[in-house]
Parts: structure tokens; sequence; C-alpha cells
């Protein structure tokens, strides 16, 4: 973390009333009967960025600050007072904290841990919306902002920077972009990590990790995607596959009550969350383009208490005994005692040298070039089940 003389000053997120409302005596009543009171003292750092405890605060009275990285500087987010709150959607899901949150005058907070948050949003109507719509739009800002805990340094002539590029974005993360081609003193952040041009796509995490060229699953681990997942767990119903039957299959699950976890081996939306707009899905007239429906339906799963996990394949399912489990591709059984396959279909590939040639055929007629089958995109093995 970087030292306080060195955080800049700004006020980049506005302090809107929907993104940093001011909670009314009788709605801060609400909430404290599902928290915990406690007094701070000036300088005192609540929560370190990269902490995995989720905790959201309320202040009652004094002033606390959030900072967090932009870029290669730390500046502050936001500065909190009385009748406000902390927090943005890593409360719902238990991921590592982007922000820093510490007191910047003696007072008193509401402290909230993640069970008794969900509790609340998913009992009070009105807090619930008030709180949901609060981390929703400081999650947007803080992607447009591009506050987070990692850099990326890359090219777009390379197509592993595009990749990664797409994987932080598709799942929601907010993140730097370094431009080797483009911007200043990039030689100057090459030669501090000890990288080359010739390691692009490069991540730096939490300025501490560097990672040369990372799959995805590199970088889910190394964010920490999944750290607050207990993947011995015996779950009520395990759902390979995030796309919208997948996350839809979550949110009908874990609004009954149920334990839910959901296996995703890139990230949440499927093909659908690839799609720039959607025009012919249920309820959505004037159409939604597919990173924002997979965003709602995933924070929608969320706030029922519902688990994601993410850049996991499913490999094989094991159903000889009860539970059932979903081995993974690292070895890893996940134990369920309802296992729900959703992994979509794609198209069956012909394996010709000349694709144009057969495209051309199809064409002019040949329709027996028009085949494809439903294929299971973790490849799951079958079994006797």
């Amino acid at each position: 973390m970087a030292d306080k003389t060195s955080v800049a000053r700004s006020d980049k997120i506005p302090l809107n009333e929907e993104m940093f409302p001011t909670l009314t005596a009788a709605q801060i009543s609400r909430i404290a009967a599902h928290g915990r009171v406690r007094q701070v003292e000036e300088g005192e750092v609540l929560v370190e960025a990269g902490e995995q405890t989720a905790r959201l605060f309320v202040v009652t009275a004094g002033q606390i600050e959030t900072s967090a990285m932009s870029g290669p500087a730390e500046e502050i987010v936001a500065v909190i007072q009385p009748g406000m709150f902390t927090g943005e959607v890593t409360m719902l899901s238990g991921r590592r904290g982007l922000a820093q949150i510490r007191a910047t005058q003696p007072g008193e907070v509401i402290e909230i841990d993640r069970g008794q948050l969900l509790s609340l949003v998913q009992t009070d109507s009105e807090l619930g919306d008030i709180l949901m719509r609060a981390f929703i739009l400081r999650r947007v800002e803080l992607i447009a902002r591009h506050f987070g805990d990692v850099v990326l340094v890359g090219s777009i002539h390379c197509a592993g920077t595009l990749r990664v590029k797409e994987f932080l974005t598709r799942n929601g993360h907010p993140y730097s972009y370094v431009d080797l081609d483009r911007d200043d003193g990039v030689q100057e952040l090459l030669d501090h990590f000890h990288v080359t041009a010739a390691d692009v796509p490069i991540l730096i995490c939490r300025g501490k990790v560097v990672l040369r060229d990372p799959t995805n699953e590199e970088i889910a681990e190394c964010l920490g995607f999944n750290d607050a997942i207990d993947q011995t767990h015996v779950r009520d119903a395990v759902i390979v596959g995030a796309g919208p039957s997948g996350l839809a299959a979550a949110v009908y699950a874990a609004s009954e009550g149920l334990d839910v976890l959901v296996l995703e081996s890139n990230a949440p939306g499927g093909q659908a969350g690839s799609s720039s707009k959607i025009e012919n899905y249920l309820g959505f007239p004037l159409g939604i383009s597919g990173q924002e429906l997979a965003a709602r339906a995933y924070t929608q799963a969320q706030k029922f208490g519902a688990q994601l996990m993410i850049a996991k394949g499913a490999k094989q399912l094991a159903c000889e005994r009860k539970p059932y489990a979903i081995v993974l591709e690292d070895g890893v059984s996940v134990p369920a005692r309802t296992i729900i396959i959703a992994t979509g279909a794609e198209y069956r590939k012909l394996s010709l040298e000349n694709h144009g040639g057969a495209a051309m055929r199809w064409r002019r007629g040949d329709r027996s070039w028009r085949r494809k089958r439903s294929r299971a995109s973790c490849s799951i093995s079958r079994t006797d089940c």
C-alpha cells in the first residue's frame, strides 16, 4: 500500500445520490440490527486493499475514506460522511476488496459482514434496493475510471493481450491498461518489474505479483476470484456453465434458499455474453448487450447467496455414489446433491484446410455441409449415470 503522502486526492467518482445515498435514521436503525456498532480512531485502517474478509461500514459519526490503485498510483475514491456506507459488489461475492478503507476522523460505524449483508438485502426490500443499486453503480464507475488492483501491460497487436482484456472485462473486474505501442514511460515500468516486451501480455497484481502471458486460471488465482469458495462443501446444487440458462438456474435455486455453486471455465454469460446487442431476449424490448445481461444475472444470483467459480472447467461427472461430484480439470472433486449441466452448444468445425472453399460449395447448394451438434463445452466424460 502506498504511503499516504503519495496518495493523490481525486473527485473522479461523483458523490451522486444513487451511488452514495445518505440513509435516514430509521434505515440506519434497521441496518444496526444486522451488525455491530464500533468506535474508530483517526488514521485507523478498517480494511486493507486485497483483504479477503468482506465487511461493510455505515458511518454514524466522523468520516472515512476509500482509496484504490489507478494505474501505478493510489488515489482517493470517495469520502464517506455520516449516514453513508462503504462497499460494492465484492461484498456479495466475498472476493478480495479493491479499496483500502481508513478513518480520517474519530467516530462511530456499524460493521456488517457478508452473511449479515446478504440476509439484509434478501429480507428488507427497501434497503436491499438502495444497497444493490449503489453496489452496481460503484462497480461500473470503478471499471470506467480504471480503479482496481491489476495493471495489464500489452499491445493491441498481441492476441494474448486481447484474450486477457476480454477475460477481465467479461468478469467485470476493473483494471488499468498500459499500451506498449503508445504510452509514455512504459520502459520505466518494465524495468521496475524486471520484464521485457517479449513477455507480453504482462499482468501486475496489486503491485506485487507479476504474471507473464498468464492463463485465465492463473489470472483468477492471482486475483482471488475463488478464494472465498469452499470446494469441499456439499452443495444442494452445482451448475456447470454460467451462460443465461446456468445463471437463471442459479437465481431460481438460490432464491428458494438452496446452497448453489456455479462452475464456469471462462466468464459469466457464455456465448450470449459476447454479443453486442441481444434483441430477442424476453423482457428487453429495446435490446440489451450480452455483457450487461450477464452482469445483471450474475449480480442477481450473488444477491441470493449463489457462488460462481471462475476459470475452473469441469472434466468428469462422478455419480456412482451420493453425493454426486463434478471433477474439475485440476483433479478436485466438488460434491453436490444435484448437478445441472448447462454447458450450451457450439457449431462443429469442419476439419478442412480450405474452409473458404467449403463455405463456397455450401453456398452453391450442397446442404450436406450444414451440420451442427450440441457439445458440452467443458468436455464432461460419459458415465453410466
